[in-house]
């Protein structure tokens, strides 16, 4: 397991959520876009204001696909940045 911790700020620009990461090599941008928030069952019809008011309650939800992409993308060589899709979420949500 890879110590992975997060900064308290969380951004929202309309299109994509930004978080820093603090691991062993370094701090990493992690990205959340629209498209994988959608997938969450609760926000999958939310809008702009709506993400920007629950971002840390996003956040929280997606938490353990984001670290789980953080482990796979440093075991790789390849950390900065590091989105988050859709498709990593694999029944997460």
């Amino acid at each position: 397991m890879v110590d992975i911790r997060f900064e308290n700020e969380i951004q929202w620009d309309g299109e994509k959520l930004s978080v820093w990461a603090a691991t062993r090599r370094g701090r990493i941008m992690c990205r959340i876009p629209r498209d994988t928030i959608h997938v969450l069952g609760i926000y999958n019809d939310a809008i702009e204001r709506e993400i920007y008011r629950d971002r840390q309650d996003i956040f929280e939800r997606l938490r353990p696909a984001l670290i789980a992409k953080i482990q796979n993308a440093l075991d790789a060589a390849s950390v900065d940045p590091i989105p988050l899709f859709p498709e990593d979420l694999n029944g997460r949500q």
